[in-house]
């Protein structure tokens, strides 16, 4: 029972799910019900209603934000003020007076000046500053803005590329699913018809009964393991539908084909990578951020120097006419010459997130040599094991014939037609399993390289 229960492939989804699906009812109509897709539907329909592509978009919709706010530093800011002052302030309440043009000759009355009593002014003013030169903090932050809306790009790129993967896969998924349970049926006629031969020859009396019972034990455990075949699909199904982002049960009209053959040299593979990787583009992209930050933080040691203007109107109620309307230009120079160190550290702190980007930078670029090489060889290991094993399902399909005569000419015994017939039902889920690998082997390697349904965006 333990050879027969290890000859189905194994599957990246967890027992859990597994058992849910057992409990759960499956109505018979839903598999007809299920929307049939291609390779290329279904990931056209991912680049639509993924929620995790959708989420990365905003990302790339904050970044343009960020890139319009970054342009505003460069424009004047306009702002209207409406003040009210009641005050019995004597410096105050005489700056009041004047402003709103009521100031007269008893107002030098030592007791006015000294006492003057409540004092109302309502100030209607527009200020205007225009940014003339700011340390180049404007043209830093919109250079930071532009390399961050590129790295933005570059994530949405990455997450789109890894989306359309993890479709792929499951894509492929159930299509091996579905595979493994064609083979499973088949495998339960064929224990069938073994078995009926065997009981056969007991009621003739040219076996035994253990023979019989043999075949019984045999025919129980595929069938058992076409149930498993079966709830496989379906978690594959609802993993599938998932991965694309629909509420509606979905199907696939492919099967597992060998694909056409790409050759790629190694090398090649890994300049392409380092070219053309998302990923990697974004963490330089992010490199070019923190350098430019660590300029940013430098710029405050430098001057600054701002136009400002205002135009003002002071009365005793709001615009009214009984004030007074003047203005006011301003060119301001300021220099920062002390604020407690406060620059040399922020100074500091924008290199060491500078070497941090650096180092990851790094670190991305061996990962990703890694996942190129074990790519490259995991493709040519598929596609050497597909090879071995359409060879070896032709052998154990005549095999198992050949066996089948013998036993029925009592030349083989009933453990020599079981174990024909395990054979040919590894075999068989071997070439399934090769012919998966060599599919989501191929993809992987696109993937890794950065060229996994690149443009199709």
């Amino acid at each position: 029972m333990r050879a027969v229960r290890n000859t189905a492939p194994g599957f990246s989804v967890l027992s859990v799910a597994l058992l849910l699906a057992c409990m759960l009812p499956w109505p018979p109509s839903a598999a007809s019900a299920a929307r049939e897709l291609t390779l290329e539907q279904a990931l056209e329909l991912a680049q639509q209603h993924s929620p995790v592509l959708k989420a990365a978009r905003q990302d790339l919709r904050s970044a343009e934000a960020q890139r319009q706010i970054a342009r505003s530093a460069y424009m004047p800011k306009l702002e209207a003020v409406e003040a009210w002052t009641n005050t019995n302030n004597p410096a105050q309440a005489f700056g009041i007076l004047l402003n709103q043009g009521r100031f007269t000759q008893a107002g030098f009355d030592i007791g006015t000046l000294n006492r003057p009593g409540s004092t109302e002014n309502y100030r209607s003013a527009l200020n205007l500053t225009q940014p003339v030169y700011n340390g180049g903090r404007e043209r830093l932050g919109l250079r930071i803005a532009e390399v961050g809306h590129a790295a933005s790009t570059e994530g949405v790129e990455s997450t789109r590329q890894q989306v359309l993967f993890t479709v792929t896969r499951a894509y492929y998924d159930l299509a091996l699913a579905k595979a493994v349970l064609g083979i499973a049926r088949e495998t339960v006629q064929i224990a069938e018809a073994n078995a009926k031969q065997i009981a056969s020859r007991y009621k003739g009396g040219t076996t035994v009964k253990s023979d019989l019972l043999q075949a019984e034990v045999r025919l129980a455990a595929v069938r058992e393991e076409a149930i498993r075949a079966d709830q496989m699909v379906r978690v594959a199904a609802i993993a599938l539908r998932h991965a694309i982002g629909l509420d509606e049960p979905v199907d696939v009209v492919e099967g597992l084909t060998a694909g056409e053959l790409r050759p790629h040299d190694l090398e090649s593979a890994l300049a392409t990578a380092l070219e053309s990787r998302p990923d990697y583009r974004m963490l330089a992209a992010e490199l070019r951020k923190a350098e430019m930050a660590t300029q940013l933080a430098k710029s405050a040691y430098l001057p600054n120097f701002n136009l400002q203007g205002s135009f003002e109107n002071n009365s005793t109620f709001p615009l009214g006419p009984n004030g007074q309307t003047n203005y006011a230009a301003l060119g301001v120079v300021s220099v920062n010459l002390f604020n407690g160190m406060q620059d040399a550290a922020q100074v500091r702190k924008a290199r060491a997130q500078e070497e941090k980007a650096r180092e990851l930078l790094a670190a991305k670029r061996r990962e990703i040599e890694v996942e190129v090489v074990e790519a490259y060889y995991a493709l040519a290991a598929a596609r050497e094991r597909l090879a071995v094993s359409e060879r070896a399902v032709a052998q154990a399909e005549e095999n198992l014939r050949i066996i089948r005569n013998r036993y029925e000419s009592g030349m083989a015994s009933v453990l020599d037609l079981l174990t024909a017939e395990l054979v040919l039902n590894q075999a068989k889920h071997n070439r399934m399993r090769a012919l998966y690998d060599e599919r989501i082997g191929q993809a992987r390697q696109e993937l890794v390289t950065g060229q996994f349904r690149k443009g199709a965006g």
